[in-house]
């Protein structure tokens, strides 16, 4: 590794996602890690919601104390009336309609964006096999390549992640990190209005490369050129898809109108569900304490929350896409593909072949030695009895007028 190509050596392990892996819940301790799971605070919905919750259950009790304590009798006959309407037009409000609709718009956005996140492993490893290893100018090249898809990478996702765009505010920060040149730094400054399309412009430097190398003959076959503008078209693509979903986000009076449907439901439950005549509920809790109806609030509440933390993947919330660390990891692996295919570090396969034997499939010794055919077999001189007693049938002149058999085959 040169000292100028410190980004191919430099890189941290992805760190833990907030989520959990299904296949550690249902296991034979599945149970132990499911609970585990429910109480667990960091990126858990608890964290999300206690405010709300925790305001939610004040707010109740006020009111219940309000009407037993302070208000005289007049007024509680006007307080209940008020519960009541309350109570009847509550269950009316669409809550359930609204989520239901915003929720799933949003998470088909979210599984989109994720699933447009370009990729820049697959074209490195397509270059280290097309490249010619005799040429001296060949690892200049596949190395210029590999920092351009790791830049344009990088400007994609700055444009859309405010935690990738903090660590890297300008192009000088890029270019002291080992990014980008100075000349290359100055064209991109001249289009500084449209930084949003500065991913694009360097996935055409990238294809002026890959045309470079087909002219001066890098590739051991002219046509993996063309092999290799496919993947870097559609890693363009991918970055492109990201840029769209960026610039065109879900409507505010969209996220605003599912909000305040929720919180108008929690306001109207507050004096809906409020237990006015006391010695008539058995349950004497709520009473006091709004279970029941804190319930109903706290799951149309996570449900909104949930649809809110998706609208901006790319945020600093801690479910949201962790950008910093898989960036990290595409610059880690493309170190890692250049070791391996290039300079032929921590390859294993040459001892692997000459040790096969000591492996689970050892070549077994009679593989090597060649079936013996009876030379009884071999002899044509004596007739076969089955040829006497089933002739071959005559083909039909149909099918010699066909082409299917020749003449001499049929008979």
């Amino acid at each position: 590794m040169t000292e100028k190509a410190p980004l191919l050596c430099r890189a941290r392990r992805l760190p833990l996602h907030t989520s959990i892996r299904p296949d550690l819940l249902f296991h034979q301790n599945g149970g132990h890690q499911l609970f585990q799971s429910e109480i667990r605070w960091q990126g858990s919905i608890y964290k999300i919601l206690w405010r709300q919750v925790l305001m939610y259950f004040v707010t109740y009790i006020a009111l219940g104390l309000m009407y037993k304590l302070a208000l005289n009798e007049e007024d509680q006959r006007t307080f209940e009336k008020i519960a009541l309407c309350c109570a009847k037009y509550a269950d009316s409000i669409p809550v359930v309609l609204f989520l239901g609709f915003f929720t799933g718009t949003v998470m088909q956005r979210w599984w989109a964006v994720y699933a447009a996140i370009p990729g820049t492993g697959k074209i490195i490893t397509l270059a280290t096999f097309y490249m010619q290893k005799n040429n001296p100018q060949t690892s200049k090249w596949l190395r210029t390549l590999t920092r351009y898809l790791i830049l344009a990478w990088m400007l994609t996702m700055r444009t859309t992640c405010r935690p990738l765009r903090n660590k890297y505010p300008s192009l000088e920060s890029m270019q002291r990190a080992g990014f980008l040149l100075k000349h290359e730094a100055e064209i991109l400054a001249l289009d500084e209005e449209k930084n949003h399309k500065w991913s694009l412009r360097v996935v055409n430097w990238a294809l002026i490369l890959v045309r470079q190398a087909r002219d001066e003959g890098y590739f051991d076959n002219p046509s993996d050129a063309t092999r290799l503008l496919d993947p870097i078209v559609a890693f363009k693509k991918s970055c492109s898809i990201v840029l769209k979903y960026q610039i065109t986000a879900i409507p505010l009076s969209f996220v605003q109108a599912v909000t305040l449907t929720v919180q108008i439901f929690g306001l109207v439950s507050l004096m809906g569900k409020q237990f006015v005549d006391f010695p008539t509920k058995l349950l004497v809790i709520d009473c006091y304490l709004p279970i029941l109806p804190a319930m109903q609030y706290l799951a149309y509440l996570s449900w909104l929350k949930l649809g809110e933390v998706a609208v901006n993947p790319f945020g600093e919330d801690d479910d949201d896409f962790d950008i910093i660390g898989l960036f990290e990891n595409h610059v880690e692996l493309a170190g890692d593909l250049l070791k391996l295919f290039e300079l032929d570090q921590n390859n294993p396969v040459k001892e692997s072949l000459e040790q096969m034997n000591f492996t689970l499939f050892k070549l077994d010794e009679k593989m090597d030695q060649k079936p013996e055919i009876p030379s009884e077999a071999l002899s044509t001189s004596e007739e076969i009895p089955f040829m006497e007693s089933n002739p071959l049938p005559q083909m039909s002149l149909p099918l010699l007028e066909c082409g299917f058999f020749y003449r001499g085959t049929a008979e």
